[in-house]
């Protein structure tokens, strides 16, 4: 998956100025400093995963909803739902042996 950091950041903006915020009022919030912000936009660099999650936490979402565009959000979310519903609906024997499973899997990919 190719995350595209300009758009990202127009994200974050768009966001940002929905708030009133100034940049250096964002930097506060995210307890980060203005010059990432500024590198960002003016460098077009790549923002580090500490600066997106430190973002999304002073937005108070999830840092995937800052790199994903609303509809892939959206997919996730709805497939999070039913996985939880799911999940609920089963036993706690049945929800064991799933766990087992699903850590036999990832035994696999390692």
């Amino acid at each position: 998956m190719y995350f595209n950091s300009a758009e990202i950041y127009q994200k974050v903006d768009k966001m940002r100025l929905i708030k009133g915020w100034s940049l250096y009022r964002l930097a506060e919030m995210a307890e980060i400093s203005v010059n990432a912000l500024y590198s960002w936009r003016d460098r077009n660099s790549s923002p580090t995963l500490y600066l997106i999650e430190s973002i999304a936490k002073a937005y108070n979402i999830s840092p995937i909803s800052l790199l994903l565009n609303d509809e892939e959000v959206g997919a996730i979310q709805k497939e999070h739902k039913e996985l939880f519903e799911r999940w609920n609906a089963l036993s706690q024997e049945q929800k064991n042996s799933l766990m087992s499973m699903l850590r036999s899997f990832t035994r696999e990919i390692d």
